[in-house]
């Protein structure tokens, strides 16, 4: 099956299993839209390198000033490049995202406290422990990200 189709069905699928719940519905979206830029090779799978390739790209993409450093605001203006859609009215805020994640609580991500999230949000989503996230994994995961 082509991966862009493979794409299609465990979006379509997983939004019906969420269909009652408004604010994963835009989670799962973002976690496909996530999935489809993260896998370069095209192969249906996320490498654990694939995985930080797409985090450092996203990182760049949030960090305007090239400082090093994301803030809140630059997250928020950030979005639609990286989402491909405003954030969901009842998403976690940018200031939100950033807390769960600022290992010394200044209130600004670095590059570094990026990466180790991400390391860690890849191994969380990595539920068979196979060292790849398949569409499905990705999905779970951002939508466990829900419950927290």
């Amino acid at each position: 099956m082509a991966a862009t189709t493979r794409y299609l069905l465990v979006g379509a699928a997983l939004a019906a299993l969420v269909s009652s719940d408004a604010i994963a519905q835009p989670v799962v979206a973002a976690a496909v839209t996530e999935f489809k830029a993260m896998d370069t090779n095209g192969d249906g799978k996320v490498t654990r390198e694939e995985h930080a390739a797409g985090a450092r790209s996203m990182f760049q993409k949030m960090d305007a000033n090239r400082d090093g450093k994301v803030t809140a605001s630059e997250m928020e203006a950030a979005q639609r490049a990286i989402a491909g859609r405003d954030a969901a009215p009842d998403s976690l805020s940018a200031a939100d995202k950033i807390k769960a994640v600022d290992q010394d609580g200044d209130g600004v991500l670095t590059a570094a406290e990026h990466t180790s999230a991400s390391r860690a949000m890849f191994d969380r989503m990595d539920a068979n422990h196979d060292g790849m996230l398949t569409p499905e994994e990705m999905a779970a995961g951002h939508a466990a990200m829900l419950k927290k």
